[in-house]
C-alpha cells in the first residue's frame, strides 16, 4: 500500500508535487547548509560528455539485469580485479568486499556492483577523483569514507534509503553518510529540522531534546542506506564534483536495491523497501534509477528539502510530514522491524 505523497501511478498527482517541490528544493545540499549561494558547477569535459552519452547506451546491459536467477551468480562478463585500472583499484580499496560475516547467498555491495565498476566512465571517474586527491587539493570525505554508506549497511540488510545529494564540503564534516555529520562538528542546518520533525512526531520514541551530536551511524546499522548522489566534493566548493560520474554509481546502486528486493519477493520472503525522499532532485533521481515508475512493493514518502529554506514550503513541506512514523508503519506492514531513530 502506497502511503506517499505521490503514487507512482498517478502521473498527473506526481508531476504537481515535482513542481511544488521544485520552488523549494535546494542545488546542492552543502550548500543549502553552509548558506552559500556561490555554489561552483563543475563542467565535464567534452571527452567526458561523450564519455557519459556512450555510458547511457551501455547502462541498460550494464546493471544488474531483472531475473532474479543472476543475482549472486557471477557472470562471464565480470572484471577481476585484474581487469580494472590501477586508479578504479585504488578508489575501491575502501568498499568492503568479505562475504565471511554475511548471510549464506548474501552479495556485498562490491560484487554487486561489479560490471558498473568495470565500465571505462568509471576508470575516468576514478583517474578524476585521484587527481583531484594528487593536486593537493581537499577532497571530502577522506577516501576510507567514501563508501561508508554502503560499507555501514550491508546490501541484504537494506530496510530504508534516504537519497541526499552531495557530501558536506567543511573541514571534518562529511563522513560517508548523507546528512549525518561526526560527533563533535556542529549540528548543519538541515540535520536540525530532521531532529525537529522527530521530536515533534508523537507517533515516534524519539527524545524530546535535541541530540548533541550528529553521527547517525546507528541508523545505518539498522538498515538505512544513506546514500548521497555524488560521494565526493571539493573542499569549500559545493556541488565540485557534479557531473563526473557519481551520479551513474549511485543509480547503480539504487538499482540493485530494487532487484534485491525483488529477488527476496520472488523467493516468498520480505519486500518493498521504504523510499524517503527530501526535495525533488532526491525524487528525481529515484526516478532515474527507474524505482519510482515499477511495481516494486516500494513505499515511496516525498517531502520538501528539510533545509531552512525548504522544510516549511511546497504542499508536501518536510515539517509535519512525520514521515518517519510513516516509514516504520510501512516497515511493519511489511513484517520488519520499525527503525529506532534515536542517534545514542
Amino acid at each position: 500500500m502506497i502511503t506517499s505523497f505521490f503514487s507512482p501511478r498517478e502521473n498527473r498527482a506526481e508531476k504537481r508535487l515535482g513542481a511544488d517541490i521544485a520552488a523549494s528544493a535546494p542545488s546542492t545540499q552543502d550548500s543549502l547548509d553552509s548558506g552559500s549561494k556561490r555554489a561552483r558547477r563543475a563542467t565535464p569535459t567534452d571527452r567526458e560528455a561523450e564519455s557519459s552519452k556512450r555510458e547511457k547506451t551501455a547502462s541498460s546491459s550494464s546493471h544488474i539485469p531483472p531475473a532474479p536467477s543472476v543475482f549472486g551468480h557471477r557472470s562471464a562478463n565480470s572484471a577481476s580485479e585484474g581487469d580494472l585500472s590501477a586508479d578504479v583499484v585504488e578508489l575501491l580499496s575502501s568498499l568492503d568486499n568479505d562475504e565471511s560475516s554475511l548471510p549464506k547467498g548474501a552479495k556485498t555491495w562490491r560484487k554487486a556492483l561489479n560490471r558498473r565498476v568495470s565500465l571505462a566512465s568509471f576508470a575516468t571517474l576514478a583517474k578524476f577523483v585521484k587527481s583531484e586527491r594528487s593536486k593537493g587539493k581537499r577532497i571530502y570525505p577522506p577516501p576510507a569514507d567514501v563508501f561508508s554508506a554502503l560499507n555501514s549497511t550491508p546490501l541484504h540488510s537494506v530496510k530504508v534509503v534516504i537519497v541526499g545529494q552531495d557530501p558536506y564540503h567543511g573541514p571534518n564534516q562529511g563522513h560517508g553518510l548523507a546528512f549525518s555529520v561526526r560527533k563533535g562538528i556542529m549540528i548543519p542546518p538541515s540535520l536540525r529540522n530532521i531532529y525537529k520533525e522527530l521530536m515533534n512526531d508523537a507517533s515516534v520514541d524519539f527524545l524530546n531534546v535535541r541530540p548533541s551530536h550528529g553521527n547517525l551511524e546507528k541508523w545505518a546499522k539498522q538498515g538505512v542506506l544513506m546514500l548521497n548522489a555524488v560521494l565526493t566534493v571539493r573542499g569549500g566548493e559545493a556541488n565540485s564534483h557534479k557531473g563526473r560520474g557519481w551520479e551513474q554509481f549511485t543509480d547503480e546502486c539504487i538499482r540493485i536495491v530494487d532487484h534485491e528486493n525483488r529477488a527476496r519477493n520472488s523467493a516468498g520472503k520480505k519486500t518493498g523497501i521504504v523510499f524517503l525522499l527530501w526535495g525533488r532532485p532526491a525524487a528525481k533521481k529515484a526516478e532515474t534509477a527507474g524505482v519510482i515508475s515499477k511495481a516494486g512493493g516500494h513505499e515511496i514518502i516525498c517531502t520538501s528539502h528539510p533545509s531552512p529554506l525548504g522544510a516549511t514550503k511546497t504542499k508536501s513541506p518536510f515539517l509535519g510530514s512525520k514521515c518517519f512514523s510513516r516509514a516504520n508503519k510501512a516497515l511493519v506492514e511489511r513484517g520488519l522491524e520499525p527503525i529506532d531513530w534515536n542517534v545514542d
